[in-house]
Formats: structure tokens, sequence, C-alpha cells
């Protein structure tokens, strides 16, 4: 079905309190607080219409960081009628540097026992996958999606996929996927899924969005993994990546074969049909 969206950023609001104003010396530190709000609206073919107002705030008062978010989604007919309104709040509060556990400060050569990265979920990057029961996905032109059940699920995830190499269905992507939002597990707290995967590779989670709770962790010069802990997707709230760079690059390599063997064939095809036609005038 097709859609005609509008998005609009209702008010974005960024204030800088600094405390003590200019008598506060360098050294000491900042209090800051960046607000920002959201309005999106999707109109149907039928004339339906969802619209959703997203607001955001981060908050910083010394180490102690504080996110939260606010999604109402309301849906409307034809006529303008209101069919139903649904509201979920995201929330944590952590100390920078200080979530409980000490970082691997001798990440590297001289680990005894590096941090492995070349797996994700029980996959292997670079492993094949027989199954031929792939889909496209609209997002990932040059990679097939092939659904799995891992040896050990997370709590809360709902589907698993694969993302393969197109002609050699080698892993290049691995997601885990949550219809609803994966809660925290207390309120006000760094996000479990954040803490577990810091712990996991040995690195900080970076914050790359300030209208959703979206994350990603450099694992190493290839790898990566992200999570949107909320409004990942419209299928979607909590969804974790993570991929191997190497393999995404085949993936596009191997899309690139595909479609020239593909024009290829068809200019052969053509070209058969002009001569078989050719002789029989």
């Amino acid at each position: 079905m097709n859609k005609n969206s509008v998005r609009t950023c209702g008010i974005v609001l960024s204030a800088t309190l600094l405390a003590g104003l200019v008598a506060v010396h360098a050294a000491e530190k900042k209090d800051m607080s960046t607000k920002i709000a959201e309005s999106t609206v999707t109109t149907n073919d039928n004339g339906s219409v969802s619209r959703v107002f997203v607001e955001s705030s981060i908050t910083t008062n010394g180490n102690l960081v504080t996110e939260h978010r606010r999604e109402t989604r309301t849906s409307m007919d034809s006529d303008g009628n209101v069919l139903g309104t649904t509201t979920s709040e995201y929330a944590q509060s952590y100390n920078v540097g200080d979530t409980g556990w000490k970082l691997n400060t001798k990440l590297g050569a001289d680990v005894e026992k590096p941090v492995p990265t070349d797996t994700f979920m029980g996959l292997k990057f670079g492993d094949v996958i027989g199954d031929t029961n792939t889909v496209r996905e609209a997002g990932e032109p040059s990679l097939l999606r092939v659904a799995f059940k891992p040896k050990k699920p997370l709590a809360g995830f709902d589907d698993y996929y694969a993302y393969l190499t197109p002609k050699t269905h080698k892993i290049a992507k691995v997601c885990a996927c949550a219809k609803k939002a994966v809660e925290p597990g207390g309120s006000w707290r760094r996000h479990y899924l954040i803490e577990a995967l810091e712990k996991r590779y040995g690195t900080w989670a970076r914050l790359c969005s300030f209208t959703r709770p979206f994350y990603a962790f450099d694992v190493s010069p290839t790898r990566g993994v992200t999570v949107c802990l909320a409004g990942a997707s419209e299928a979607y709230q909590t969804v974790i990546t993570a991929w191997d760079e190497d393999m995404v690059r085949l993936g596009d390599e191997e899309e690139q074969q595909l479609r020239q063997e593909a024009r290829k064939a068809a200019a052969d095809k053509r070209e058969q049909k002009v001569k078989d036609a050719a002789s029989a005038f």
C-alpha cells in the first residue's frame, strides 16, 4: 500500500545551563539539557491518518546522564475522528564511566584473551547458510534475509534474521528484533542491553541520535554493532544489529555480478530470438 508521509520537526529546543553562570571555573562540571520534539503524519490510501509525536530529552548533571523519550501515536479515520491513542515512555539514568564494572583497557595485541567479534547470536560472519528460504528486503538491496532460531534466545525478542551475500550465501549481518520495546528492567538505570554489550565487547556505547535511543559500538576495525531500544521500525521497536563490513562489501560485489549476468542472459536470449525469427522468414 502506498503511503504519503509528511515529517515535521515541530519544535527543537536546545538549552545549556551553566552552573554558577560565568563565575564557574572551566574545571567545574556543567549541567546541560537538550530537548527535541518531532511530529510525523502519515496519510494512507483509504484516507485514514496516523500521527506520531515524539518528545526526547537528554540531561547531564555532573556525571549523571538521564535520557527520556515519550512517544504518542494517534490514529484517525478519513473524517478526522480519533480511533485510538497510545503512549509509551522510555527512560534511563546512569553515571558516565561508572556502570558497576570496569572496561578492559588492554584491548588489542596485549590482551591474553582477545574479545571475539566474529560471531553474534551463535552465527559466524562469513559462514555459508544453505537455506533457500530467503527473501529480499527493501532496505537491504544487496543482501538476502533468512530467519533463524538461536540456541540461546534473548528475553523479550521475537525474531532473528541473518543477512546473506546473494551469490555465495555468506553471513554478512545478524539482527535480533523485538516487536515491543524491551524494558530496562529497572527504573532510571542504564539499559541492561547496553551494559551487557559494553561488557561483552569491552567498549563504551556511543549515542547516535537525539530523537530516539540509538547506540553504536565499534567492536573492531571491520565490525560493528548498533542497538535501537525504541522506535526502530514500523514492525519492531527494539533491534540489535551486528555486521561485518568485508562481508557487506562482498554482498554489494556479488549483487553487481548477478545484475551483469542477468543483463547478459537477457541480451543473449533476445539475440537468439532475432536469429530464430530471421531464419523463419
